[in-house]
């Protein structure tokens, strides 16, 4: 499942430039996912859209002051012991997808009639 999470919004990254701006960050818990996911630009309907074939997709916005509430609620829901022949206890049920971040081209100082003293070299 965490998988084909990350795989579904790999393609969709490739496909669209709005998907650069998702993160997901959840566990799966009894075949069921809970977690945050930072939509971006991309709207509701094609995150849904993207993730209904893992399983049923339910979003409803959060406030920024809820957060920790929401994220200690997530993770409440999620079993501490590990499943029969798993390795690890958060390792197999976590998902995080960051958001992809971009480099933007630093602006070039434009200066007018300075004079610019030239930087000294060792030679």
């Amino acid at each position: 499942m965490r998988r084909s999470a990350h795989n579904a919004v790999a393609y969709q990254r490739r496909r669209y430039r709005g998907w650069r701006s998702v993160g997901v960050w959840g566990w799966y818990g009894d075949a069921d996912f809970h977690g945050i996911v930072e939509l971006g630009s991309i709207s509701t309907a094609e995150f849904v859209h993207t993730f209904r074939r893992r399983g049923e997709v339910r979003l409803r916005p959060i406030e920024i002051e809820n957060l920790r509430t929401e994220v200690y609620t997530a993770a409440l829901s999620v079993s501490a012991t590990p499943a029969v022949g798993g390795k690890g206890r958060y390792q197999p049920l976590k998902v995080a997808i960051e958001p992809v971040a971009t480099t933007r081209k630093r602006p070039v100082p434009v200066i007018d009639d300075v004079m610019v003293e030239a930087m000294p070299v060792l030679v």
